[in-house]
């Protein structure tokens, strides 16, 4: 699973890395509005939220620090994907999950390192659908195939093609 990660963020780092911060700005008509760069952010601080609760053996996705470079600039989310691919490799471990309801209430979810990696990884590519429509919508030209679609459904289209 890992492996598959890393590979994930490095084609993030492939196909965004040439495009320019107006394009990795630009909002999308097709996403009411959002960029690229934010759903960038949103994948990304997933992974970090993750990383930063690991030692304490806690975590809240809702708690992210929502950091705005991310989302404008290009030079940041590399730097970002770099560093989020030289820690990902550790041990799996159990953690908790904080969560807060609609009215604030606080619920502790026992969950693991590698059951919340997988969340990252499936709910990135999730968005990375999203960015994909956006690069269509703006017409670049260098969008792989398989981009944005999850491992299970490409090893679902190869057996239907066989």
């Amino acid at each position: 699973m890992i492996n598959s990660i890393e590979e994930n963020l490095k084609e993030l780092c492939r196909i965004l890395g040439p495009v320019s911060p107006e394009l990795y700005t630009r909002k999308s008509q097709y996403l009411f509005g959002s960029s690229i760069g934010q759903h960038i952010r949103h994948i990304l601080e997933m992974y970090e939220v993750l990383l930063a609760g690991y030692s304490s053996g806690k975590f809240s996705f809702d708690h992210r620090k929502r950091r705005l470079i991310l989302e404008e600039s290009v030079e940041e989310m590399l730097s970002t994907i770099n560093r989020i691919s030289s820690e990902i490799r550790k041990e799996d471990r159990e953690l908790i999950c904080v969560l807060n309801d609609n009215e604030n209430n606080e619920q502790q979810l026992r969950t693991t390192y590698f059951r919340e990696l997988l969340y990252c990884f499936e709910h990135g590519i999730h968005h990375q659908a999203l960015i994909k429509v956006a690069l269509k919508e703006f017409k670049w030209q260098d969008i792989p195939e398989n981009f944005g679609v999850a491992p299970s459904t490409i090893k679902f289209r190869i057996a239907c093609a066989q």
